[in-house]
């Protein structure tokens, strides 16, 4: 008598080969851009003793940021000032990628998570984690992540209080852009950013000698120039902002206005900045994973029932290289190099 057992089908090819695909398109970046580091010299300074930490008036915006010279000051007891700083740094970009994985795990499973992947790259978040390694960014959005990841109110609680910490004014963007998205405000995650602003008042009038100057104020002292600049060109910023990633956000807009709300807080916020991509592709990530719950499982289909999925060669060719323009917007006073280097050429007999 022959007995039916059940075999379970075998993987599809579109989650065994997706993942050397986003391998493929990770290192054709960093072949197009490397990486950069930042902020080593004020991580030093910020190691000093309470009572002689000193940052010149043009970097005291830092002192909103004390998640990663904290963590600094006790690694520094075991190893050097540079070494505490690359394991810092290493740690944060090892520890994002494994809470961002998981969150693609749980939300579209093991064949898909990778396509997720795929889609990021488009984004300008590859650049906004590598090009400015050192700044606290990689714990901030881990943070957020592994708050979506549980349930329980006092974790909840310790994340956002966490997540004030790396980022006063981004950590409570991202909160409440959060909160437009999902609708939620969750009471344990309300306590602990109130109990991180606490912290930080704490921070900046009791331990420091003197209250800093902080980012809103250095952006606005010079008569608003910064925010102004960007606004005179912000087509070409909001263009650039998300690349080849336009595409799948006009196919998998939510109908509505709340998508537009954010994006508009989003360009708002980072025009005031001369991070223009970092600030706008940090504060856009709750709307970049709210489209890729919609976009992965399209993308997957299209991929199973058709031959379109071999086109991701393309895509490999095209995701890295489209950051080269999100890398001239970089900076907002890039553009205007820009058109200093065109002039310059124009005037060359």
């Amino acid at each position: 008598m022959n007995t039916a057992h059940s075999v379970a089908p075998p993987r599809h090819p579109v989650g065994r080969h997706t993942h050397h695909l986003v391998i493929l398109c990770l290192l054709a970046w960093l072949c197009l851009h490397g990486v950069a580091f930042t902020d080593f010299r004020e991580f030093k300074l910020l190691l000093a003793p309470w009572s002689q930490v000193t940052l010149p008036p043009e970097k005291q915006y830092l002192y909103s940021s004390p998640w990663l010279a904290g963590l600094g000051r006790l690694v520094s007891t075991l190893l050097s000032p540079s070494l505490s700083y690359a394991a810092l740094c290493a740690l944060g970009l090892l520890l994002l990628a494994s809470v961002l994985h998981k969150s693609f795990l749980r939300e579209h499973g093991e064949n898909e998570a990778w396509i997720a992947w795929l889609l990021l790259m488009a984004t300008p978040l590859p650049m906004v984690w590598l090009q400015w390694i050192g700044k606290s960014d990689t714990y901030l959005l881990s943070a957020w992540l592994l708050m979506r990841l549980t349930n329980r109110p006092v974790i909840h609680a310790a994340l956002a209080m966490v997540m004030v910490l790396c980022h006063r004014e981004l950590a409570l963007l991202i909160l409440m852009m959060d909160v437009l998205l999902s609708r939620r405000l969750r009471p344990g995650t309300l306590v602990g950013a109130l109990t991180g602003i606490g912290l930080m008042a704490l921070y900046h009038h009791v331990v420091l000698e003197a209250a800093p100057m902080g980012r809103i104020a250095y952006a606005t002292q010079d008569r608003w120039s910064i925010p102004l600049g960007n606004l005179s060109v912000w087509p070409a910023m909001l263009a650039c902002s998300m690349s080849w990633f336009w595409i799948t956000a006009i196919a998998f807009c939510r109908p509505g206005w709340r998508d537009a709300i954010v994006l508009l807080a989003c360009m708002a916020v980072a025009a005031m900045t001369l991070d223009f991509t970092r600030v706008f592709g940090l504060l856009s990530m709750p709307w970049i994973l709210d489209l890729l719950q919609r976009g992965v499982p399209a993308a997957a289909h299209a991929a199973r029932t058709s031959r379109l999925w071999h086109a991701g060669i393309i895509l490999l060719a095209i995701m890295p290289s489209a950051q080269l323009i999100n890398f001239e917007v970089k900076g907002s006073r890039s553009l205007d190099n820009i058109t200093m280097m065109l002039g310059a050429v124009h005037k060359t007999p």
